[in-house]
C-alpha cells in the first residue's frame, strides 16, 4: 500500500537532499542515531506538522517532530501493539510539553462524515496545539476525573 506524502513534507529537514544520509537515524535502535534524528528535527521548521500528522495517524514507530516512539506512545497513551492504556504518567503537550492540566477535549465532527461521524481531540490551553487521538482524550479526561476527586476530600 502506497501512503502519499503530506503537504509539509517537502519543507521538511529531513527532505533535504543533503540530509538523505541521516534518513535511517529516524527508525534506528541506538540512542546515538535517535539523538542525531532529534536534533535535525529541533531546526525543522515544519517540526509541528510532522508531530501532528504521526498522533493523528498512530505512527508509534520511529522519530516523528522531534519525539520518540515512547514519547509518541504516551502521548496516545497506548503500548506498543498500539492497544490503549493507562500509563502512570498521562501524556504532556507534544507542542510545548505542558503538563496534562493544560489539555483540554473535544468531541467534533469529522468533515466527511461516515462511520464514524465524530472523533476526539486534545488541545493544549499553552501553545494551542491539537491533535485527534481517543486514547489521548480518555487519559485526559481520566487525568481531570482524578484532580476532581482529590479537590473533593
Amino acid at each position: 500500500m502506497f501512503i502519499e506524502s503530506p503537504d509539509w513534507h517537502a519543507n521538511g529537514e529531513c527532505a533535504k537532499p543533503e540530509n538523505s544520509d541521516k534518513i535511517d537515524n529516524f527508525f534506528a535502535n541506538k540512542a546515538s542515531q535517535q539523538w542525531e534524528a532529534k536534533k535535525l528535527c529541533n531546526m525543522c521548521p515544519v517540526k509541528r506538522d510532522c508531530a501532528k500528522w504521526a498522533l493523528d495517524n498512530k505512527q508509534l514507530w520511529g522519530i516523528w517532530g522531534g519525539l520518540d516512539s515512547k514519547e509518541l506512545r504516551n502521548t496516545l497513551s497506548v503500548n506498543w501493539d498500539g492497544q490503549e492504556m493507562r500509563y502512570k504518567r498521562f501524556p504532556l503537550c507534544p507542542g510545548c510539553r505542558a503538563k496534562t492540566s493544560e489539555l483540554k477535549t473535544a468531541t467534533i465532527e469529522r468533515p466527511e462524515g461516515g462511520r464514524w461521524a465524530t472523533m476526539r481531540v486534545v488541545r493544549c490551553g499553552s501553545c494551542q496545539f491539537t491533535w485527534q487521538s481517543r486514547t489521548s482524550a480518555n487519559a485526559v479526561d481520566a487525568f481531570h476525573a482524578i484532580q476532581i476527586k482529590k479537590d473533593e476530600i
